[in-house]
């Protein structure tokens, strides 16, 4: 089921984002990343053929939100994966799908199924190309 899909990983935590690689790697799916940096992140959603991707909100101290609306204008279905609150995420952002972090192998699984099916709001019924990301004032904003 989940065999062949190209995912985009963008975490900052080395251990996790090698847990989560094998477990995508294991399932048969191919990993773009992962992506510790937002830069990186950013490079990856541009150019990289993606079928799904999960980001994680802070990396390396900036949101991962220009990345996420570089996701948004491919129409390409990703998840946030964050151990925040999800009062956290800014309201223009609340219909993305979250993994709430930790997460078990099932979870991760479980949601990436969920995109890749695209169990989930569809970001261009909520913005339109061309609309900005907010930015969230408790995280550094990339310049």
């Amino acid at each position: 089921m989940l065999e062949g899909l190209r995912i985009l990983v963008a975490e900052d935590d080395l251990l996790l984002a090698e847990v989560v690689v094998t477990a995508l790697d294991k399932a048969g799916c191919e990993v773009i990343g992962p992506a510790p940096r937002l830069a990186k992140a950013i490079e990856l959603a541009e150019r990289s053929d993606l079928d799904v991707a999960l980001l994680d909100i802070n990396l390396n101290g900036e949101t991962c939100y220009p990345a996420a609306w570089r996701l948004l204008e491919r129409k390409v279905p990703f998840a946030f994966m964050t151990a925040y609150s999800p009062s956290y995420v800014p309201k223009p952002l609340g219909f993305v799908a979250v993994l709430a972090k930790p997460f078990d192998e099932g979870e991760l699984l479980a949601m990436v199924a969920r995109l890749a099916r695209r169990d989930v709001p569809s970001a261009l019924d909520v913005w339109s190309p061309g609309g900005q990301l907010p930015s969230d004032p408790r995280l550094p904003q990339s310049g």
